[in-house]
């Protein structure tokens, strides 16, 4: 069973990382870029508050409400999914495990959509 386990641990580390790499791109792009913490492996003590902040600056970026709204979104799930992960590396529960995988599900989705809007709305400044 732990080997079941640690296979789904090191999944939902790879797709954190992945959505986390989608909201360094996202927030690059953004009307008013920010920059994130980006080197080969960040700890979460550097990336949290980093993407905690994304979360509270997400109202002061130039765009819509549905896009401000897409990008607080993207930030809160994937918040929720790394507490998610950290408690399951604690204590592995099969239901949290999959809470971290439907968190970055939202998260990703949201910022893959917000990133098509700045893409189609980009003023090539």
């Amino acid at each position: 069973m732990a080997d079941r386990e640690d296979e789904i641990m090191r999944v939902l580390a790879h797709a954190i990382s992945t959505v986390y790499t989608i909201l360094v791109d996202v927030c690059a792009n953004l009307p008013v870029p920010i920059g994130l913490p980006t080197d080969q492996h960040i700890p979460a003590g550097d990336a949290v508050p980093a993407i905690q902040r994304v979360a509270e600056l997400a109202k002061d970026q130039p765009m819509g409400e549905t896009q401000e709204a897409q990008l607080f979104t993207g930030c809160i799930h994937l918040l929720a999914a790394i507490d998610l992960y950290a408690l399951c590396a604690t204590r592995f529960v099969e239901t949290r495990a999959e809470a971290v995988g439907a968190n970055l599900v939202y998260a990703e989705e949201a910022l893959k959509s917000l990133a098509l809007w700045l893409i189609i709305n980009e003023t090539g400044d």
